[in-house]
């Protein structure tokens, strides 16, 4: 467990901000992109935590953790953190999940993602621009999945990374507005999927995000033939007031504990 203090606070949408925290002990932060780490806050009512996936993309590795967090109605965290000011102090725990680069690149690797389920691909696209060889025989496809235009967070930086890497496509996939530009698609990220005629030998799938999304993308895949190995899938949870997540608690509970559960 390490400290780390809020040291950058920025607006990326109406609904989503993103929160620089850097180690109070200097340490780098070790961990595979694409983990998240548990975070414990303290408010008026006592110690909570959440758990965030790192979003770095500046830095893959620095004192720095970089956190993606949209707004939740009602929820504790944003009551804490979307009214906070730089200062603010947390412990933190980690790092955790599976999400990550498989131990040798496919032929073809699909991130898929909705809203800030693109965080943990942040830092994946990072290691892939560094370390992926010259050859450039992996194939790397971004399906993002938002309402509209506004919700493109990151929008510059993954239209410059695809200009730099040819191996690299992005999909905007719009659900409330039409698409026109090139990389824009209209519908749903689990629509474009047919379209790459996936293949058992020769893809690897890595979603995160709403978990309709994860269990839709997840169920069209299985009658492919793709099995968990091949397919790594992370929800977000999002936590709301005791009252109102009450009729869901079950299912929450479920989330959080494969969220929380550590693998070896």
């Amino acid at each position: 467990m390490f400290t780390v203090t809020l040291d950058r606070l920025r607006t990326l949408s109406a609904s989503t901000r993103d929160f620089r925290f850097t180690r109070e002990d200097g340490e780098t932060t070790r961990y595979e992109p694409g983990q998240f780490f548990r975070f414990v806050f303290e408010d008026a009512e006592g110690e909570f935590d959440r758990s965030y996936s790192l979003c770095n993309f500046e830095e893959l590795y620095s004192e720095h953790l970089d956190l993606v967090i949209s707004r939740v109605d009602g929820g504790r965290a944003t009551r804490l953190l979307f009214d906070c000011e730089v200062g603010l102090r947390a412990r933190v725990t980690g790092p955790f999940g599976r999400l990550t680069l498989p131990a040798t690149l496919p032929r073809r690797l699909f991130l898929i993602a909705t809203s800030v389920g693109l965080s943990p691909f942040m830092p994946i696209l990072k290691a892939l621009e560094t370390g992926l060889n010259e050859a450039g025989d992996c194939q790397v496809v971004l399906l993002l999945g938002v309402r509209d235009r506004s919700e493109f967070i990151y929008g510059k930086q993954l239209l410059d990374y695809g200009q730099r890497n040819p191996w690299f496509e992005l999909r905007l996939c719009l659900s409330r507005e039409p698409a026109s530009a090139g990389h824009e698609r209209d519908g749903y990220v689990t629509a474009q999927l047919a379209e790459f005629d996936p293949d058992t030998t020769t893809d690897h799938f890595l979603l995160c995000g709403n978990p309709a999304m994860v269990d839709e993308a997840y169920a069209r895949l299985k009658v492919s033939g793709f099995g968990p190995r091949q397919v790594i899938r992370e929800k977000y949870v999002f936590a709301r007031e005791k009252k109102a997540a009450s009729k869901l608690s079950d299912e929450q509970k479920k989330l959080i504990a494969e969220k929380m559960k550590k693998y070896t």
